[in-house]
């Protein structure tokens, strides 16, 4: 059984694979190839909690934050769907910030690799990497480096970290899921870098885990292609990545360092974005995808440009 702190992660990161389930929806339907930033906008244009749907899946997983009444969720990424052949893999770099959250906040940076299948709830199939701060999660406020999967929409498979049985930790791997993450960024001054790579394994099928803190990434582990059925045991549909939070609204919480996009020097970014595909090949994302913000007076990101973009928002003294 999972325990509320594992449904609110959970809750967290799942539904913003299923927002851009409707994103992609609206991009397969429509006339053109792309919604554009605008559309996006205004179709979320409401906090996560305050939409119909939205809301009955935030239920689903994490009752308590359905339940509570001043409890919100902000997202700000972009997304990349629609591929003729699916994608196998992923390649960036993420900035690695530390934030003084209490108890009931919560901030992720996150890649989410996905498979939607027929939209329900179960037929959800993904993979999560990036790095957190959870207090209620960890007993903490430090940041950590997480992972999660599922092959149901967590129904009855996935988790977070090693918590079950899924993801195969390399021996010796220098980092470890659910590690602290001790030296952080400073927004006006040196970064620290999360270099991530996730790809399938075009002779195990298996997902293969690389990762490194300002240095290249090395392999840590790998999910086994027996963990996934039907079309994610192949490739993935789409890939999300940006920023996720979740707060009381009396207590906005900071995303990436807490910094609107609009000062580049101080906002959190992504950057060397590259897309794999089925010859295993990384292909650099040099224009502009999809995005998705939820209020970007709050929380925002600005256009992909040369394979990097900066989000973030909701400023609060990050701690260094």
């Amino acid at each position: 059984m999972l325990c509320k702190s594992d449904q609110r992660e959970m809750g967290i990161l799942l539904v913003a694979c299923t927002l851009f389930v409707l994103l992609v929806a609206g991009e397969v339907h429509g006339s053109r190839s792309h919604a554009t930033g605008e559309e996006v906008k205004q179709k979320f244009h409401a906090p996560i909690n305050e939409t119909s749907s939205i809301r009955g899946l935030i239920g689903h997983v994490s009752p308590h934050l359905q339940d509570s009444s001043d409890a919100i969720v902000y997202f700000a990424y972009h997304g990349a769907a629609s591929a003729p052949n699916g994608y196998y893999g992923f390649i960036g770099t993420m900035d690695v910030y530390g934030l003084p959250l209490a108890q009931g906040q919560g901030s992720a940076a996150a890649v989410w690799i996905s498979d939607e299948g027929d939209g329900a709830p179960s037929s959800l199939k993904n993979i999560m990497i990036g790095w957190d701060v959870l207090p209620d999660l960890y007993g903490d406020s430090k940041t950590h480096f997480y992972i999660k999967w599922t092959n149901d929409g967590f129904q009855s498979t996935g988790c977070l970290n090693l918590k079950c049985n899924g993801f195969q930790p390399e021996k010796g791997a220098a980092i470890t899921p659910g590690d602290v993450i001790d030296h952080v960024s400073s927004p006006n001054g040196a970064k620290r870098n999360l270099n991530l790579k996730i790809i399938k394994n075009g002779t195990s099928g298996d997902w293969l885990v690389h990762c490194g803190l300002d240095r290249p990434p090395q392999l840590i582990g790998r999910f086994p292609r027996s963990l996934f059925t039907g079309g994610f045991a192949d490739r993935a549909v789409g890939i999300t990545f940006g920023g996720v939070v979740s707060a009381p609204i009396t207590k906005p919480t900071p995303m990436g360092s807490g910094y609107l996009p609009t000062d580049v020097k101080s906002a959190a970014s992504i950057s060397n974005i590259q897309l794999v595909d089925q010859n295993g090949r990384a292909w650099p994302v040099t224009g502009d995808l999809p995005k998705l913000e939820t209020n970007r007076n709050a929380y925002a990101v600005t256009p992909i440009v040369n394979g990097r973009f900066y989000y973030g928002g909701h400023e609060q003294p990050p701690m260094v």
